[in-house]
């Protein structure tokens, strides 16, 4: 079975491993000229880390992850909110809750894959179904032909678009940036065994350990459409180690992400050799840290569907039954905003146990 991936980043490069375990000649394409590990650092709950232990890879993820004992929250005037206990989880649910540097994720992913086997320069011009097979092409002129092709290529999917089209993206109507960096962790007054978040109505920012003696900050403020705006909001939380620490970040290192909601979801993953993965299938909003998680989860259930059957149409209508459900309900409680926002959820972590290990089938 020739498979190719148009994509590699996590969810490219993650379900090629578990489908190059089933004996496939599989192939990654990516449009970046290098490794891609864009987002500085991840929140990865625990139905993440079951899916990449079920890729053989649990090993290689301890290695590199911080497990995330306790989530706590405080206002801005240093007061603390809430307090969860997250320590037990690696035996309630199979695996921690951690914070990872992304680029040590990627790495990780690219190596076990093989780094070599990595085809980058290669972005998607077109691609076309041919009833027991599948080409894509590049804007390179080349192209490649395969008994199935994955699309994995990010939440604005070209591979989406030409299959399905229709989803559009709205302004979110919560925030429409997040900022986000890396620090060293001993210059940030947090729990290093923790996340760490500080929270309004307007705005907040959280900070989570993420390996190496590095921390990952990442926040997002109502209304601000500048990073300035951003940075100001939170001037007069002197009570919190906010100031400083958005002081002794350097600028050039914040990345700056708008914030765009999903206005209708694929209604159709998969057409004919051809089928989505990752932020392709199902972008959602980052409120629930939840869209590289469910990366993972569709690499191991695409693996698993072509382990139980050697019928490609069978295969990939099982992988799509039992994603998207999941995958879209997952997408709605992403859009439901964060902590006292605006809809008066929950904290992350108690989300987390109620709307998405309360569903796991």
């Amino acid at each position: 079975m020739r498979v190719g991936i148009c994509g590699g980043g996590l969810g490219g490069v993650s379900a090629a491993i578990g489908l190059a375990s089933l004996g496939f000649e599989v192939e990654v394409f990516e449009k970046s000229p290098t490794l891609r590990a864009t987002g500085a650092g991840l929140n990865l709950w625990p139905n993440a880390g079951r899916a990449i232990y079920g890729l053989g890879l649990r090993e290689h993820y301890d290695a590199i992850a911080v497990k995330l004992d306790r989530y706590v929250g405080f206002g801005a005037d240093g007061e603390q909110l809430f307090s969860k206990d997250t320590s037990n989880w690696p035996q309630t649910y199979g695996a921690p809750s951690v914070g990872v540097y992304r680029l040590a994720l990627s790495t990780m992913l690219a190596e076990a894959f093989g780094k070599d086997r990595i085809k980058y320069g290669h972005e998607v011009l077109s691609i076309e179904d041919k009833g027991d097979r599948a080409v894509c092409h590049f804007t390179n002129g080349e192209s490649y032909e395969g008994d199935l092709i994955i699309g994995a290529d990010g939440i604005y999917s070209v591979i989406r678009e030409k299959l399905v089209g229709g989803v559009q993206f709205r302004p979110n109507e919560h925030h429409a940036f997040r900022w986000r960096a890396v620090v060293d962790l001993k210059d940030v007054d947090v729990d290093p065994a923790a996340q760490t978040g500080f929270y309004t109505s307007g705005g907040w920012l959280s900070v989570i350990p993420i390996g190496n003696g590095k921390a990952y900050w990442f926040g997002s403020v109502s209304g601000a459409k500048t990073l300035d705006d951003f940075i100001a909001f939170f001037s007069g939380w002197t009570k919190t180690h906010i100031p400083r620490t958005l002081g002794i970040t350097p600028r050039e290192t914040i990345v700056e992400s708008p914030l765009f909601d999903v206005d209708g979801l694929p209604f159709k993953w998969t057409h004919g050799r051809i089928t989505l993965l990752g932020d392709a299938a199902h972008p959602m909003m980052p409120d629930m840290a939840q869209g590289a998680s469910q990366t993972f989860i569709d690499a191991l259930a695409l693996r698993n569907a072509f382990a139980r059957s050697s019928d490609v149409d069978e295969a990939l209508a099982a992988y799509e039954a039992e994603r998207r459900p999941a995958a879209n309900y997952v997408v709605k409680c992403s859009q439901k905003g964060s902590f006292l926002g605006r809809h008066n959820v929950s904290p992350v972590a108690i989300r987390y146990e109620e709307e998405i290990e309360a569903h796991v089938a």
